[in-house]
């Protein structure tokens, strides 16, 4: 450095420190190390406490200045004094925080308010100086904001931390703030919710901090250098992850009733840079400076009355309404205009830079300026270089003042309300505010080049912005549970390796090891300090791998838990799940290497057989599907476009992001080898209990030929009528005795107590015969019912049933007996409803049953999910109150989206708005799904599928701010009842009996949103006689049910018409072998399916009127028995479907003759010539070989042509007799009107149960009920007093409002018109420039005008049709005719009804 800088950069330096010594180190006590936060005790508080926050902050400058001394040879001495005033400053802090470890502890179990640390310590000891609950202490980001500082320190080479116990606790302090995402606090200004009412939120800036500081402190070694492995820090990355995502989804709001707030330049920009998403960044500080910008500095939030004029300092909260006093007025902070700078300082952004230097000149004061006894603001001309930094002749030293903030006297209050920042501003006393004086100073150091950005970031988290996220490559690692599956799973071609076969350095364990693992970090006995609670870890932290000792570790997932929860039963639900987890790594993984996933097959899982002598290829559709998924993912990408590769455990070691344990290695040795070693218990044994006859138990079609109806309940009553099935000719348990069988042979698997069919070996229904004898000996059949006992007892009817009624003894003993005798899971279930109903769970049966209620069950239970019975296990699971474990989890994701949730319905209905323990959400949802008790289970599915899909597709939930599960069943009821045309009783029985992946689905359907309007659907019947659901929904995932009946096709679905000309379909369709491109496509009039294993793939649609599709895949590479299903499949298909056959891979190994000469007659001629891994489609209307086109190409000459059919629809119309008055009947009378054929309904409907609304509709109501003195339903009104004196446009909270009052609508559809009213109301407000109406808004009235309007509008357009009928055509005998109309209009036409009831009756 040239001699004359270095002299330039030592007067510089020379400077800066008589400032900081001045202002910031003369305040430092000399046995504490802390800083007060100001000398001054004002009207609005005592400043002389040291605030953690305050502290951090205010020592930032001297950390700058003793880094920017280290450039200097001759420093005389004061490097040394600078960092250890620092470092005496985070001691004396990390001292008082230590002495409240026993908080720390109790708060990471809690998350209680009460038992957080606590904010500020009295600044000479380090004590606490007021009581628990006497301060908003919940401040996460003061607690984030110290680990920051923390690990920035260390990393810059400050020894801060000494011992290891101050190791430990700072491990603690990660525990602390790792749930911040989930944790409400009181934020950066220790108020909470902004009325100052002791009511703690989320807060981006918290949770922003949080994040921040996880990042920054993980795998930092606070003993520097010389430590090791036991002084490393750790943070979960999935704990990191979620914090990250909260704040994305908080982000430009700070909290529920802060739509924005200063505080979010912290997060953004320095110290935190907590958001890598650049767009993200730009918007959030754009909307912060459109509404919080001012000339002296920046409001902290809107409607802030701190230090106005207008607030009553006698009282420390603000009282309804008060808020609206405040706008326009709201103090102005400096403090903002440092945190812009330096931002600019570290992006590089100079403009940036100099646009707030410029603006700090107009409200930092000079020292030799400042008046305490009358303050007032700088005045310089633009062209000035603001207050003096330099030390005069004669020795006077300017220190340059920032102000607390500048606030409007109050002479000039209602000018300054009527023309914002017009009116000159003064300082408070409260200058300078240290916090803001030592950002000023550091921006000036980096400014003058005496400090670079590096040096106060050397862990580059300034860098941390990502302009483009990279596309992660996932590894998979699929080990079988012993060689004989590892054989059969490689005559398919999937490669794995046994446990026993990977070598001894490797070690695969649960991920409930893993989590006993971080129990263990940061344990201390001293400090009462246990480690991270025994929460379960994430896929981010399974897909890594952890090194000891040179050995290494992998954890399998903890997705794939199958023993708590019936879900993963489903194969179908796990592949989703496997998607999900696989996407979710992909897109939140930041670290080095690449994820790694260990997955465990098991026999049960692939085959569905725990026998050994039962090992064969899958023929159940779902495993499969299982197996094929596994198999796709040879391909190097999975179904949802995640890239993965599939290699043994040894190849991952190089590429895989790996972790050390070594900090176990200090725990005492028998510690962490327990910890470390694979110890799997045998389940538990018990008695069979239960009988079972495959004959006699069924799986029930609701609706299907011949059968009776299972349940009553509709979700809107407590019935429960449950007349049993006793048909005998379809859908039995083809297998269950079998299971039973090798249940019997493992001696560690249960052995059941109820009474067991005698019968071994599983045969099809229609091959087993009931015999007279188990005709004879069959229990009475069982009704049960939940109306109130008569006065007599039922008797047996002449079919021998019983009737019982739930908390009716009468019938008791006979139950009983029937339970001993039943060889019929529904029997057994409902039976064992009816007990616990009269008795409760723990009741104990003697004689020969010899157990309680609730062991039954369990045993019911296991039956249902092991076999994949889901209406059973749906009951059993609801009356053993099972709780899935990751439901809390799921909720948390939701809730920290700021997605309301909401359980049961009318007085029942509970709102969830923020997370809640596992015990209380199994007590919640036993207190409030009493209607059904299969309603609870069915919630906890729905709220874990919201969860996956919020956090895989957030885009789903636009326009969502509360989700009602209840009204989320009734539009899965209505959506099953509209596509197979059954009632709704029927609906509900289909919805218990959908396999998790379909219910999954399902919703999926109903939150596609916008897409449910379109003119025509795809619906998928992928089993004989099974649910009719929409393409979309099941994805061509399906693969064939085989060994099953095939009966013919009921008539149902919807419409065609998505064609311009809806006399014809449009198919598409292409094949490519595996060297060609290797895939299978059919698109149906723009519905495109995709196939997504090997072999031959069927698509058979019905165009009579009707567009549905049955479809089946067949891998007839590995099995002749796939092919003998092919014939089957193909065979029972009705005489002119449209048939579509297209190849994928490979199908020719094992294609049987019989196939061949199948493929001929639908009229192939090429079929003989295709060979090894060709690709092939066909194409035909079966019946008719003449129809028939097919493309074949050889292998290596690319994938066949795209074959395009036009084929009729065959639409049967119905003879319009309209023309004729004399047809004209309450029934043909809708033909005179227009309908969308209930497409707008199904919309309104499926919106209004999902609460959607448009963008920006909340701001919009806000203007609408600021110009009119309510909004009214019926009794029901939301105000404007104090509605929107309180809360503003953007506030959360006001959105919350808003949808409280709409949920006093009870029709889903209803709700959706109100949403039109209010933004066409808000049309008219805006275009006529309405001043103030008259009254309130009658949304209710305004309905009921328009539907009356189109009413007659359309009965004055067809009179001359109706002619005499016109007595039919009244409106107030067809109102409810004329709602349903009405709703099914699209909204162009609801507009104009709408407009036109607005104008007559908006009260202008």
């Amino acid at each position: 450095m040239p001699l004359e800088r270095t002299k330039h950069v030592a007067d510089r330096l020379d400077y800066y420190y008589k400032v900081i010594n001045t202002t910031i180190l003369s305040k430092q006590n000399a046995a504490s190390g802390l800083i007060p936060a100001s000398v001054a005790i004002t009207s609005h508080g005592d400043y002389t406490d040291a605030w953690v926050r305050d502290n951090v902050y205010s020592i930032y400058a001297v950390y700058g200045l003793a880094l920017a001394y280290r450039r200097l040879d001759d420093d005389t001495g004061r490097t040394f004094e600078l960092e250890h005033a620092v470092v005496k400053l985070m001691r004396g802090l990390l001292f008082s925080m230590m002495r409240q470890a026993a908080k720390v502890e109790q708060f990471k179990k809690s998350q209680h308010i009460l038992d957080a640390l606590h904010a500020k310590y009295k600044t000479e000891t380090g004590a606490t100086v007021v009581g628990d609950g006497d301060w908003g202490h919940l401040q996460i980001d003061a607690t984030s904001l110290f680990l920051v500082a923390l690990a920035d320190m260390t990393s810059s080479g400050l020894n801060v931390v000494y011992t290891q116990d101050e190791v430990d606790f700072v491990q603690n302090l990660v525990f602390y703030i790792e749930r911040a995402y989930r944790t409400p606090d009181f934020g950066i200004w220790e108020r909470g919710d902004k009325t100052n009412n002791g009511q703690p939120e989320l807060n981006s800036s918290s949770i922003g901090m949080a994040v921040a500081a996880l990042k920054a402190i993980n795998g930092v070694n606070l003993f520097g250098t010389r430590g090791g492995p036991a002084s490393v820090i750790y943070a979960l990355p999935d704990e990191i992850t979620r914090n990250a995502t909260t704040l994305k989804s908080f982000l430009p709001r700070e909290s529920n009733s802060k739509e924005i707030d200063g505080s979010v330049l912290s997060v953004i920009g320095f110290p935190a840079f907590a958001v890598d998403d650049p767009a993200l960044i730009e918007r959030t500080r754009k909307e912060a400076k459109e509404k919080l910008e001012g000339r002296y500095g920046w409001k902290r939030f809107l409607r802030d009355g701190h230090q106005t004029v207008v607030e009553d300092t006698t009282r420390l909260h603000y009282n309804h309404s008060e808020l609206k006093i405040f706008e326009n007025i709201e103090s102005e902070w400096p403090l903002f205009f440092t945190y812009l700078v330096l931002e600019g300082l570290f992006t590089g952004d100079h403009d940036q830079v100099q646009e707030y230097r410029n603006k700090l000149k107009h409200a930092v004061i000079d020292s030799s300026d400042w008046d305490p006894e009358n303050p007032k603001a700088p005045v310089y001309k633009d062209d000035d270089d603001g207050p003096i930094l330099q030390t005069d002749h004669d020795d006077t030293l300017h220190i340059p003042l920032v102000p607390e903030l500048y606030f409007v006297p109050s002479e000039h209050t209602e000018a300054e309300r009527a023309h914002p920042h017009s009116q000159d501003r003064i300082p408070n006393d409260n200058t300078p505010l240290v916090w803001a004086l030592s950002l000023y100073i550091l921006g000036n150091l980096i400014y003058e080049d005496l400090l670079s950005p590096s040096e106060m970031d050397p862990l580059g988290r300034r860098f941390n912005v990502q302009g483009q996220k990279r596309d992660t490559m996932t590894q998979i690692v699929l080990l079988a549970e012993d060689e004989e599956l590892q054989n059969a799973l490689a005559t398919y071609g999937l490669e794995t390796q046994t446990i026993d076969q990977i070598s001894q350095r490797f070690t695969i364990l649960s991920p409930d090891a893993l989590a006993d693992v971080y129990h263990s970090l940061g344990h201390n006995a001293k400090l009462g300090l246990t480690g991270r609670p025994k929460r379960p870890v994430g896929v981010l932290g399974t897909s890594r791998l952890y090194r000891m000792e040179g050995h290494i570790y992998a954890f399998t997932p903890h997705f794939m838990d199958n023993e708590a929860f019936y879900l993963n039963a489903d194969p179908d639900f796990l592949v989703s799940s496997f998607e999900s987890e696989l996407a979710f790594a992909r897109d939140n993984w930041s670290f080095p290497g690449r994820p790694t996933l260990t997955v465990v097959l098991t026999k049960e899982m692939i085959m569905g057989t725990l026998s050994k002598d039962q090992l064969a290829f899958p023929t159940d559709a779902s495993r499969k599907n299982l197996l094929n998924f596994f198999m796709n993912l040879r391909s190097g990408v999975c179904n949802n476009g995640v890239h993965v590769r599939l290699c043994r455990l040894a190849e991952t070691l190089n590429t895989s992001n790996i972790a050390s344990l070594d900090f176990l290695l200090d725990k005492a040795m028998d510690s962490w080898q327990s910890i470390l070693t694979d110890n799997k218990k045998g389940k538990k044994s018990s008695d069979r209990r239960l009988g079972f006859n495959e004959n006699q138990t069924q799986a029930s079609t609701p609706g299907g030929p011949g059968t009776p109806k299972r349940r009553s309940n509709s979700f809107h009553g407590k019935a429960l009528g449950t007349p049993l099935d006793k048909l005998h000719d379809e859908g039995y348990f083809q297998d269950i005795a079998a299971v039973l069988e090798n249940m019997d042979k493992k001696t560690k698997e249960p052995v059941f107590r109820l009474k067991d069919h005698e019968g071994k070996s599983p045969k099809l229904a229609s091959e087993q015969p009931v015999s007279s004898a188990a005709a004879a000996s069959t229990p009475p059949r069982v009704e049960i019912n939940t109306e109130a006992p008569c006065d007599e007892p039922d008797s047996y009817t002449e079919d021998h049933a019983l009737s019982l009624t739930l908390g009716d003894r009468s019938h008791f003993n006979e139950a009983v007996h029937s339970l001993k005798g039943s060889v019929n899971l529904y029997d057994q279930i409902d039976l064992l409803h009816y007990l616990v109903s009269c008795e409760g769970i723990d009741y104990y049966l003697g004689d020969d049953l010899q157990a309680t209620l609730k062991s039954l069950l369990e045993e019911v239970y296991l039956k249902a999910v092991h076999l994949q019975y889901w209406a059973i296990a749906r009951q059993a699971s609801g009356l053993l109150r099972k709780v899935v474990p990751s439901l809390t989890i799921n909720i948390t994701d939701l809730v920290i989206r700021q997605k309301q949730i909401s359980i049961g319905s009318g007085q029942h209905e509970y709102l969830i708005s923020r997370p809640v323990g596992p015990d209380t959400v199994g007590e919640m949802i036993g207190k409030h799904c009493t209607d059904d008790v299969r309603e609870g289970p069915v919630v906890q599915e729905i709220l874990i599928y919201l969860g996956g899909f919020i956090r895989t597709t957030p885009s789903m939930f636009d326009g969502i701010l509360r989700l009602r599960t209840h009204y989320i069943i009734i539009a899965l009821r209505e959506e099953i009842r509209r596509i197979n045309d059954c009632n709704e009783e029927e609906a509900i029985e289909h919805l218990m009996q959908l396999s998790p992946f379909e219910l999954q689905s399902l919703l999926g359907t109903i939150l596609s949103g916008p897409s449910l309007c379109k003119d025509a659907d795809v619906l998928v019947r992928d089993r004989a006689d099974g649910l009719l659901m929409l393409n979309r929904a099941l994805e061509s995932r399906r693969s064939s049910i085989v060994d099953q009946e095939y009966h013919s096709l009921e008539d149902a679905g919807i419409p065609i018409n998505q064609q311009e000309d809806a006399s014809y379909v449009v198919i598409r369709a292409q094949s490519a072998g595996y060297s060609d491109g290797n895939f299978a496509k059919v698109d149906l009039n723009g519905n495109t399916m995709v196939a997504n294993s090997r072999g031959l793939h069927v698509w058979a649609l019905d165009c009579n009127g009707k567009l549905i599709l049955e479809q089946a895949s067949f891998d007839t590479h590995i099995s002749t028995t796939e092919s003998s299903n092919f014939v089957k499949f193909v065979n029972w298909l009705k005489d002119g479907m449209v048939v579509v056959i297209v190849a994928r891979d490979e199908f020719t190994e094992h294609l049987t003759s019989e196939a061949v000469d199948l493929l001929e007659s639908l009229g192939s001629k090429s079929i003989r010539n295709v060979k090894y891994r060709d690709s092939y489609v066909l194409m035909t209307e079966k019946g008719d070989p003449d129809s028939t086109t097919e493309e074949h190409k050889h292998a290596q000459d690319g994938p066949t042509e795209m074959m395009e059919r036009h084929f009729s629809s065959r639409h049967d119309h119905p003879h319009d007799d309209s023309s004729s008055t004399s047809h004209v009947t309450p029934q043909t009378l809708p033909r005179l009107f227009p309908t969308s054929n209930g497409r707008w309904l199904r919309r309104r409907m499926n919106d209004g149960a999902l609460n959607r609304v448009p963008d920006d509709f909340f701001p919009h109501t806000w203007m609408v009920l600021d110009k009119c003195h309510g909004l009214t339903i019926g009794s029901h009104c939301l105000p404007r007093d104090p509605t929107v004196f309180d809360k503003t446009p953007g506030e959360f909270n006001f959105a919350l409002a808003v949808e409280s009052f709409l949920g006093f609508f009870t029709d889903p559809a209803q709700r959706q018109i109100a949403v039109e009213i209010l933004s066409l109301t808000y049309e008219i407000v805006v275009s006529k420039k309405t001043e103030m109406m008259q009254g309130n808004v009658d949304l209710p009235a305004i309905m009921d005008h328009a539907q009356a309007l189109f009413w007659s509008t359309w009965v004055e357009k067809n009179k001359d049709k109706l002619g005499d009928a016109s007595f039919c055509v009244e409106y107030g005998t067809n109102k409810d005719l004329a709602r349903r109309l009405f709703y099914d209009l699209p909204p162009e036409s609801t507009f104009t009804y709408l407009s036109k009831s607005l104008d007559a009756l908006l009260p202008l």
